[in-house]
Formats: structure tokens, C-alpha cells, sequence
């Protein structure tokens, strides 16, 4: 079970992509009531070949820093195609992206660009934003505000409050797990040089950083439903608060044992499901 908890968090990050695009879509269609699905399979795609190819990119560049064999004699065996198949992934996504701005506008060109700066340095040459403790706040505004304002604009041909709030506790959430993810991973990136959130703060501190997230989000969660922003079916999320706050007590209690994390990790993720989930069959509903 640990094994199969590991492999979904290792790839969590290329399926978290594709919520916060249909989310922005159904916002889209919830306010319109029509959909264009010409543009929503052409935005699909692009997005999938965007997430390959931050997959692969992160394979590569990961590979060749030796963070995952830091304590091992074995050589790193790094396929060359890698970075191919990265570049040619983004090339694609940057082609459909182009195309879409020519039909829709070009913030659909600028958010496939800033889509890219992301995915290509968050652990490329020369910047490298997860080396410089900027990786966190990376995902957060990938994930969250570009990704669903970009969907959002792609139906609509404009940007709202109300997309852009509900990106912000999509950002929040995969902010939080990118945090909690780093922990365990503490001494590796320490001694690779990868000078994250966690390696600045320690472990300590990080953990007390990952809470006052976790705080903001619910809060922005509960104003949400009052402010009647959202429907009702968010307030599913808090269902979830009991399970995250047990499991974060036992991570800071026993933070020094990588273990430990994994049912954290495990109500994180499915702390960001259920919310998701519960906004999209709310407003489909409505």
C-alpha cells in the first residue's frame, strides 16, 4: 500500500494539471451555459502535452542533479530522449497555444508561454526556480491562477473575480503538498543543492508554514460558500479538516521519519480531490 501511495504521489502533479483546466471550463460553462468544444478538446491536448512534458523535464534535470541516488553507488542511467520528447511535448502545446490565441485572444498565447517558463526551469538551466526556493510559489500560480484563468479565458474571451478566487485554493492546496512532498526529501535536496522552501526554513518551520496554508484555504473555502461564490457542495472539503489536522499532528510530532508522511501526503490528496471534485459536480449541478 505504501508503494502504491508513493507512485501516486510521485505523479500526482501531471493529474492535479488537468483539474484545475476542467474546472475552469465548467466555471465557463456554468456562467454562459454553452461550451465550445472545438476549443475545450484543442485546450485538453495542449494541456496534456504541458504536463508530459514538465513530467519529463523533471525526469531529466532530476536525474542528471542526483537527487534520487544521492545515496547510492550506482551511476545514473539518464536516457537522452528525455529532454527530446520534453521539448517536443512543449513545442506542441506552444503550436496549439499559438492557434488558440489566433481564434480566442492573445492571453491564451501569454499563459502557454508563462506555462512553459514554469515547466521548463522549475528545475532547468539556467534558473532553476526549485533550487532557488521559488519552486512552491511555481506550482501554486501553474496549477492554480494561470491554469484555470487560461481555461476560463479560452470559453470566454475574458478574466473574472470569481475564477481567479477559486484558483487561489486550487493554488493553496498543491501549494501546501508541494511542501509537505519536500520534507521527507529534506537531506537529499539539502545535499544536492536544492535550496527549496523546506531546506531554507527546516523542517520545523515548514511544517508551520504548511498549516497557515492549509488555514487560508479553508478560510477562503468557507467565505466562498457564505459570499454564495461557490456552491454548497464545497463545504464537502471540510469534511476532510478532521483527517488533515490528525495526520499534520502526528507529522510534527515524528518529522525526522520520512514514513510517517505518507498518510499526511495521503490527506492532502485527497483533501484536493474531494474539493474539486465537490466544485465541479456543484456548479454541473446548478
Amino acid at each position: 500500500m505504501d508503494r502504491i501511495i508513493l507512485a501516486f504521489r510521485y505523479r500526482f502533479f501531471f493529474f492535479a494539471g488537468i483539474f484545475p483546466f476542467l474546472l475552469g471550463q465548467i466555471i465557463a460553462f456554468h456562467l454562459q451555459k454553452s461550451l465550445n468544444w472545438h476549443y475545450f478538446w484543442w485546450g485538453f491536448f495542449g494541456v496534456i502535452l504541458v504536463l508530459s512534458g514538465v513530467e519529463l523535464f523533471n525526469e531529466y534535470f532530476d536525474a542528471k542533479a542526483g537527487g534520487d541516488r544521492i545515496f547510492s553507488q550506482e551511476k545514473p542511467n539518464i536516457p537522452n530522449c528525455l529532454l527530446s520528447l520534453a521539448l517536443y511535448s512543449m513545442l506542441f502545446a506552444f503550436f496549439i497555444g499559438l492557434f488558440l490565441s489566433l481564434k480566442v485572444g492573445w492571453p491564451i498565447l501569454l499563459f502557454s508561454i508563462l506555462g512553459f517558463l514554469g515547466a521548463y526551469f522549475y528545475v532547468g538551466p539556467p534558473i532553476k526556480w526549485a533550487y532557488r526556493g521559488f519552486g512552491e510559489l511555481v506550482i501554486a500560480l501553474s496549477y492554480g491562477p494561470f491554469m484555470v484563468l487560461g481555461s476560463y479565458y479560452l470559453q470566454t474571451k475574458r478574466l473574472d473575480s470569481l475564477p481567479l478566487f477559486i484558483s487561489l485554493i486550487l493554488g493553496l492546496s498543491l501549494f501546501s503538498l508541494a511542501i509537505l512532498n519536500e520534507i521527507p526529501d529534506y537531506y537529499q535536496d539539502r545535499l544536492v543543492g536544492k535550496k527549496n522552501i523546506v531546506v531554507r526554513l527546516g523542517k520545523e518551520k515548514s511544517i508551520r508554514l504548511l498549516k497557515m496554508s492549509l488555514l487560508f484555504l479553508f478560510i477562503l473555502l468557507g467565505l466562498g460558500v457564505v459570499f454564495k461564490k461557490i456552491p454548497l457542495s464545497g463545504l464537502l472539503g471540510f469534511l476532510t479538516l478532521p483527517w488533515l489536522v490528525k495526520s499534520l499532528g502526528i507529522v510534527q510530532k515524528n518529522y525526522e521519519n520520512p514514513r510517517i508522511f505518507i498518510r499526511a501526503i495521503n490527506a492532502n490528496l485527497v483533501s484536493y480531490l474531494v474539493i474539486v471534485v465537490s466544485l465541479c459536480a456543484g456548479w454541473l449541478i446548478q
